[in-house]
């Protein structure tokens, strides 16, 4: 394996750290730091490994079966069961990339509105246009250099808001590894968990490691990812500074304040960069999903990405938010990500579709069931949230998803079971 190799997969793999270092990632990531400084960093430590894993087994199923997952999906469950699935699994996550991607354009713009005073409504046109340009070209090798890039930019902003604060390394050790929720931090580390761990960087991984090997796809993964992960902890340690914040520019003034000059343009760095690679990469998961899912052409997979682009420059340049149907996808996809857990898992064992030499031992099956537990767990709370807001009723029917979560994972141990007794 040589060091140009690993390099090459280092690169391509950035794309999934940069995907899920949004706007979305640096609010919620500086919120759990300004609300209960170091307690919730454990929650980035579980989710940085979850996803780890999580995309692992994406990759590893691409590689040995040499079939995307929508061919994985039709050999295993045939043509009729699996058309609804691909839809169940495909459909709402490119929605998803649609809501979102106005959100993504948006933090960029916000981040360069931290450093100059140029019109909101230019700057959404620019972001935009320089994002169709890139997508256009369609080179995975060209992505992947920038998404390196800009999670490097990221990596050094944040960083540099993070090293002055006065933690032990002691300190940081042990919130890494000991839970803790305090009281009213619930949806926060459910927040860090979802915002690490989302369903399109698994298409993504699936689709980008065509042609890699497991040992390079590993490396290339845990090391983009761990990457990702310690950036999102920066960004807590960040958060840290401040007591409180609403806005973007009041979290600008409230490190300038505590940190000096540095922290206003370190944040406007970050933003940007965390905003710009996720208004590629959303647009881009899109596409892939088009391609390993629906096995649709270059054609539909530009009109894919484009669609995506267009939407978040419609909402981010009208300045309308489209909360109804954000709600609407939140609870969609927190049926999706446990969905596709748990028919990752199935795939994975699956002799018929896995040679032996990649299927894994039932301690790595162990812990992605747990995986999988935490994943329905959260995504009931989306559905949850998304469902009471809209009808006006009451949240926290904590009993009621208990229940349902030890359900489902008790019947997916079952099956999985059942499956891999099979192979022996």
């Amino acid at each position: 394996m040589t060091r140009k190799k690993t390099l090459s997969s280092i690169i391509l793999w950035s794309v999934i750290s940069a995907a899920f270092i949004g706007p979305g990632t640096v609010t919620t990531a500086a919120a759990a730091g300004s609300l209960f400084q170091l307690d919730l960093l454990w929650a980035v430590t579980f989710a940085t490994i979850a996803c780890i894993l999580l995309q692992e087994v994406s990759g590893r199923l691409a590689i040995a079966s040499g079939l995307s997952m929508g061919q994985a999906l039709t050999k295993k469950y045939g043509q009729q069961t699996s058309t609804w699935l691909k839809f169940i699994l495909g459909g709402p996550v490119i929605l998803g990339c649609a809501a979102y991607e106005a959100g993504n354009i948006l933090g960029a713009v916000s981040g360069l509105n931290l450093m100059t005073s140029i019109d909101t409504r230019i700057l959404t046109i620019l972001i935009t246009g320089i994002s169709a340009i890139i997508l256009w070209t369609g080179k995975r090798d060209a992505i992947g250099w920038l998404m390196t890039f800009l999670v490097g930019l990221m990596g050094v902003a944040f960083f540099a808001l993070a090293v002055n604060r006065p933690f032990s390394f002691l300190e940081y050790l042990q919130t890494s590894l000991v839970p803790s929720i305090p009281y009213g931090s619930e949806l926060l580390t459910l927040g860090l968990v979802g915002t690490t761990i989302v369903p399109y960087n698994i298409f993504l991984g699936s689709g980008i490691s065509k042609g890699q090997t497991v040992p390079l796809m590993r490396i290339g993964l845990t090391i983009s990812v761990l990457i990702g992960g310690l950036i999102t902890a920066a960004i807590l340690i960040a958060g840290t500074a401040v007591k409180s914040f609403s806005n973007f520019h009041e979290l600008g003034q409230a490190l300038t304040e505590n940190i000096g000059s540095l922290g206003g343009v370190a944040l406007g760095v970050g933003l940007f960069a965390a905003g710009f690679s996720s208004a590629i990469t959303s647009p881009y998961a899109a596409s892939i999903i088009a391609s390993s899912v629906f096995a649709w052409n270059n054609r539909w997979q530009r009109i894919i990405w484009a669609l995506v682009l267009l939407t978040g420059f419609a909402f981010g340049i009208s300045g309308v938010k489209p909360i109804p149907v954000i709600l609407a996808v939140q609870a969609l996809n927190g049926l999706v990500l446990p969905l596709l857990t748990a028919y990752l898992i199935l795939l994975i064992n699956d002799p018929v579709i896995i040679p032996s030499e990649h299927r894994h031992s039932p301690f790595y099956n162990l812990v992605l069931v747990l995986i999988f537990a935490t994943v329905l767990f959260m995504g009931l709370n989306n559905i949850d949230k998304s469902v009471s807001s809209w009808m006006q009723l009451s949240t926290g029917h904590f009993g009621i998803m208990v229940g349902a979560t030890v359900t489902l994972t008790g019947f997916l141990s079952f099956k999985l079971l059942a499956l891999t007794s099979k192979g022996r």
